[in-house]
């Protein structure tokens, strides 16, 4: 791996040639990649699998929040102060709903908020290819396809001449730095 290498940056002039180039990539083994565009491709989906863990984070987190809120409530109302109101019995969860959805509703709103802070890489305010000055054109005619030097495949020499051979409009070496 090369230390200050993010990757090989390739830039395409249309959809239909990203899609290629992603595709061509998966069957030459690459696993690290993505690829911009000013809209989303649906064919990009299959290719490159996003890796969105944060359903999973916030599920985990309202779930944490409902078993807390029973805790909470069940230690309250059976272990520590347990007081017989009207002849109900000491762990009547019907009382225990409200709480316990509010907690659900606050733990997995916190997840889903600082999750989608540490997903998206926070506090780094850049990203290495916004070093590429064509990059900018990424949100409105660009099409790149980035290939990440931490994939266990990549190769600088093998990478760049087999993305050379897809016949992109340009190519770029970026750097973490």
């Amino acid at each position: 791996m090369n230390r200050g290498l993010y990757g090989l940056a390739a830039e395409f002039d249309d959809a239909a040639q990203l899609v290629a180039a992603a595709r061509a990539a998966r069957e030459q083994g690459y696993h690290k990649m993505e690829a911009y565009s000013p809209y989303p491709i649906s064919d990009l989906d299959e290719i490159i699998p996003s890796r969105n863990f944060l359903p999973a984070v916030v599920l985990i987190a309202g779930l944490l929040g409902t078993a807390t809120a029973w805790v909470l409530q069940y230690g309250i109302a059976v272990w520590r102060y347990p007081l017989n109101v009207g002849g109900r019995p000491l762990n009547s969860w019907p009382s225990f709903i409200i709480i316990m959805f509010e907690l659900t509703v606050l733990f997995a709103s916190g997840a889903a908020f600082f999750g989608t802070l540490f997903f998206a890489g926070f506090p780094a305010l850049y990203h290495p290819l916004f070093r590429v000055d064509r990059f900018r054109r990424v949100s409105q005619d660009g099409f790149f396809l980035c290939i990440e030097a931490n994939d266990y495949r990549f190769d600088l020499r093998e990478t760049a001449h087999f993305l050379r051979e897809l016949g992109p409009r340009s190519l770029w070496e970026v750097d973490h730095d």
